[in-house]
C-alpha cells in the first residue's frame, strides 16, 4: 500500500539488533547491567535494564515449509519478559514503590559521564533548561472558531422561509424550502476547504495565525527540517488549541550537532481553549559512543565502530511553564549532544489525551534502517504540495471515515456545486433542504473531529476489549470500556493497577496505509523522580503534573512495532445529499420534492460506512505496577506525529 514500494513486512522484519546493536545479548539489554558503573540511579545514571517482552501470535504457519497459511490478528505479550525491578506496592498512594529519590544532578551514561542539559529544574532555579519566553500578543481564533462561522452562515442563507398568517384570531406559519444562491455557498465552503487542506487563506480569514497548518494529516516531508550548523538550532512552531497541537516539524536533522550541545528554538501560539503548561518531553538514550564495553570484559555493541547502538536511557520534561489564550511564546530549550537525542514530546496535561504531538530524530532509523521520516514520505510525498494532483493523491491515503475527510468531502462538494437545472429554465438557486442536509452531516464530522476520546461515528468497541485504539488521518482516537468519552481519560484502580493484570486493547486502522503500534513505559517499570519545585505562585503546575525524570523503557522492543494492517477502499463512497443525484432537484424529480419537505430519508450514521477497516487485536500482561503520572502510553511507530493515545 505504500507508495515508492516500502512494504510493511520489510519495516518490522528487521532484527532488534539494528536497533539496539551489533550484537545479540543472552539477556537483550538486560546483560549491560553488571558492566555498567555501580551505585544508584544517579551515581551510576543507570537503572537496571530489563529483558525484552515475551510475544505469541495466533499466526498459523505450514509445517513443513514454515510459510504463514493463516496471518496473525491477535499478539499476546508479556511485558519485561516477566521481571520486575520494584517490589510489589500501590502506585497511586502517597509512597509509588516506583518513585526514585530526587537527585539534582545531570543524568548519567552507563559509564557513569554526565549528559549535559538533563537536569531540568532546581531549587533555585524551576526553569533549568530554557531562558525567559519572550511573549507577544496574537489574533487567538481558531481554526474551529472559523469552521463553526462557515458553518453557521451556510445554514443561515439555506433556513427555510417562514411564512405566517392570521385567520380568525389564529396564527398559523408555514416553513418553505428557501431557493439559495449557489454562489455565496460556494464560496463560504470553499474557504473551508482551504482551511482543512492547510492552503493560503483569503478575505477575513486572511494572516490567521493557523494559515498552513492543515486538519488533514498529510504533510509528508515537509515537516522535516535540520539544524542551522551556524546557530546550532532550528526553530519549531507549533499551535495549541482544543485538544490539538499542531507544529510544522514532526522530524528534525541534527547531523551538524551529533557531538555537540545546541538548542531548540520554540515559537508556541497559543489559540482559543488552549490554555496550557508547556511540556515538552525528551527521551535521551545512552551514549552510542561508549557501547563498546570489552575493557570491561563486556560486548562491543558498535561492532568495531560499524555500529551505532541506541539503548534506551531517561527522559524527562524539560519545562512545565504556564501558557495563556492570545499569546505567542518563544524560547530556546538547551539540548544535549544530538547523538543522545531520541525525540521530544510535547503534551498537555490539563488536556490528555489526545493533546500531543512528538518531534524526532531523522537520524535515528526505522528497523529496516531506513530515515525515520521515509514511511511518512512513502505515503504521502516529499513535496505534497508541489501540484493539485499530489496533494489529492496524499489526501487519498487518509481513510475516507476520518471526521475531518468527511468534513473536506463534503464542503468540496458544497464548493462545486450546480443546480442541476438548465439556465433556459430560469432557476435561480439550489433547494436549501438539501444544504441543510448536508450541513447536519458536515456538523457531525466536526463534533467527531473536535473529540478523540472515544470513537467517531460509524465505529464501535469490541465487547470483549478494555481498550479501542483506532488510526484515522494519520493520529489517533481511543475508547476506554466504562468511559463516557467527554472528560478526560482518567482509569479508575481497576483497569491495570496491579502486576498481572491483563488488558485487551483491539487496535482499528481506517487509513489506506499501514500504522504499527508501540507501547512505552515511562517510569513504572524503572522508576521515575520528580524534580520539578513549586510553581503555582507564577501560574504553573510543575509539582503536580510533570514527570520530572524517568527511566523508560519499550515494550514492543523485541519484535518491533505491531502491525495493523490498512483499510480496503470501498468500491463507491457512502452517498451524501449532494452526492447523491437522485435528490437533487429537477422537472420530474419527486422525491427531491419529499426530500425537501421531509428532511433526511436515511439515519445520518449510514453515511459512515466502516466496512474493511484494518484490525488486530492485543493482549498485554503487565509485570509491575504503572506510573502515577502516566499509566499507557501508545503511538504509531511509522507516522508518530500526532498519532499518540495514551491515558491517565
Amino acid at each position: 500500500m505504500f507508495r515508492k514500494s516500502m512494504k510493511l513486512a520489510v519495516v518490522m522484519a528487521v532484527p532488534v539488533t539494528g536497533l539496539w546493536g551489533g550484537a545479540a545479548l543472552a539477556q537483550g539489554p538486560a546483560g549491560l547491567n553488571m558492566f555498567c558503573v555501580n551505585g544508584g540511579h544517579a551515581a551510576g545514571g543507570q537503572q537496571p535494564r530489563v529483558p525484552f517482552e515475551t510475544r505469541t501470535t495466533n499466526e498459523v504457519r505450514d509445517p513443513v515449509t514454515d510459510e504463514v497459511i493463516t496471518p496473525a490478528t491477535r499478539t499476546y505479550l508479556t511485558t519485561a519478559g516477566g521481571t520486575a525491578v520494584f517490589p510489589e506496592g500501590d502506585s497511586f498512594g502517597p509512597n509509588p514503590p516506583n518513585m526514585l529519590p530526587t537527585i539534582y544532578e545531570n543524568a548519567k551514561t552507563c559509564r557513569g559521564n554526565e549528559i549535559p542539559h538533563t537536569l531540568p529544574s532546581t531549587p533555585e532555579n524551576p526553569y533549568n533548561l530554557h531562558d525567559d519566553p519572550v511573549i507577544r500578543p496574537i489574533d487567538k481564533t481558531s481554526p474551529t472558531d472559523d469552521l463553526d462561522w462557515i458553518m453557521d452562515e451556510i445554514e443561515r442563507v439555506a433556513s427555510p422561509r417562514i411564512i405566517c398568517r392570521d385567520f380568525r384570531g389564529f396564527e398559523f406559519c408555514y416553513a418553505f424550502p428557501r431557493r439559495v444562491d449557489t454562489g455565496e455557498v460556494r464560496d463560504l465552503a470553499s474557504h473551508a476547504v482551504d482551511i482543512i487542506e492547510g492552503n493560503t487563506l483569503r478575505g477575513r480569514f486572511s494572516e490567521r495565525e493557523y494559515e498552513g497548518f492543515p486538519l488533514l494529516h498529510y504533510f509528508g516531508g515537509l515537516k522535516t527540517k535540520a539544524v542551522d550548523p551556524e546557530t546550532k538550532s532550528v526553530t519549531v512552531t507549533q499551535l495549541w488549541y482544543d485538544t490539538h497541537i499542531e507544529s510544522d516539524t514532526a522530524y528534525i536533522d541534527p547531523t551538524v550537532v551529533n557531538d555537540e550541545e545546541w538548542t531548540i528554538n520554540y515559537v508556541i501560539k497559543i489559540l482559543n481553549r488552549g490554555h496550557e503548561d508547556f511540556a515538552p518531553y525528551a527521551m535521551f538514550f545512552d551514549d552510542p559512543n561508549e557501547m563498546n564495553l570489552t575493557d570491561l570484559g563486556g560486548p562491543d555493541l558498535t561492532m568495531g565502530g560499524e555500529v551505532f547502538p541506541r539503548l534506551p536511557h531517561v527522559g524527562m520534561d524539560q519545562t512545565f511553564f504556564p501558557m495563556e489564550e492570545g499569546l505567542e511564546y518563544e524560547l530556546n530549550m538547551k539540548m544535549p549532544p544530538a547523538r543522545f537525542w531520541n525525540l521530544s514530546y510535547h503534551w498537555g496535561w490539563r488536556n490528555h489525551p489526545p493533546r500531543v504531538q512528538v518531534t524526532e530524530n531523522v537520524l535515528v532509523p526505522l528497523r529496516n534502517g531506513m530515515p525515520r521520516n521515509a514511511a511518512e514520505i512513502a505515503v504521502f510525498g516529499a513535496n505534497p504540495l508541489e501540484s493539485e494532483e499530489s496533494k489529492l493523491n496524499a489526501i487519498n491515503m487518509i481513510g475516507d471515515t476520518a471526521p475531518a475527510k468527511r468534513m473536506w468531502r463534503m464542503f468540496r462538494e458544497l464548493a462545486e456545486m450546480e443546480t442541476g437545472r438548465p439556465p433556459a429554465r430560469g432557476f435561480s438557486g439550489l433547494n436549501g433542504a438539501a444544504i441543510r442536509a448536508q450541513m447536519e452531516l458536515i456538523r457531525q464530522a466536526f463534533y467527531d473531529w473536535q473529540n478523540r476520546r472515544t470513537l467517531p461515528t460509524g465505529y464501535e468497541m469490541a465487547e470483549d476489549a478494555d481498550m479501542t485504539v483506532l488510526f484515522l488521518n494519520n493520529t489517533m482516537y481511543g475508547k476506554v470500556r466504562g468511559h463516557d468519552g467527554d472528560a478526560e481519560v482518567r482509569l479508575n484502580e481497576t483497569f491495570w493497577a496491579n502486576r498481572g493484570d491483563v488488558v485487551n486493547i483491539q487496535l482499528l486502522n481506517g487509513d489506506y496505509f499501514p500504522h504499527a503500534y508501540v507501547l512505552v513505559d515511562f517510569g513504572g517499570l524503572r522508576g521515575w523522580e520528580n524534580t520539578f519545585h513549586n510553581t503555582l505562585p507564577v501560574g504553573g503546575a510543575g509539582p503536580l503534573f510533570t514527570f520530572g525524570r524517568n527511566y523508560f523503557w519499550i515494550h514492543v522492543a523485541g519484535g518491533g512495532p505491531i502491525p495493523v494492517p490498512p483499510a480496503t477502499r470501498p468500491d463507491e463512497l457512502s452517498p451524501t445529499p449532494l452526492s447523491d443525484n437522485t435528490w437533487r432537484p429537477g422537472p420530474f424529480n419527486t422525491r427531491a420534492h419529499g426530500f425537501a419537505w421531509g428532511g433526511m430519508q436515511q439515519a445520518m450514521s449510514d453515511y459512515v460506512n466502516t466496512d474493511g477497516v484494518g484490525e488486530h487485536n492485543l493482549e498485554v500482561t503487565f509485570t509491575y505496577e504503572p506510573s502515577r503520572r502516566l499509566r499507557m502510553y501508545q503511538f504509531d511507530a511509522l507516522h508518530h506525529d500526532v498519532a499518540v493515545w495514551s491515558v491517565h
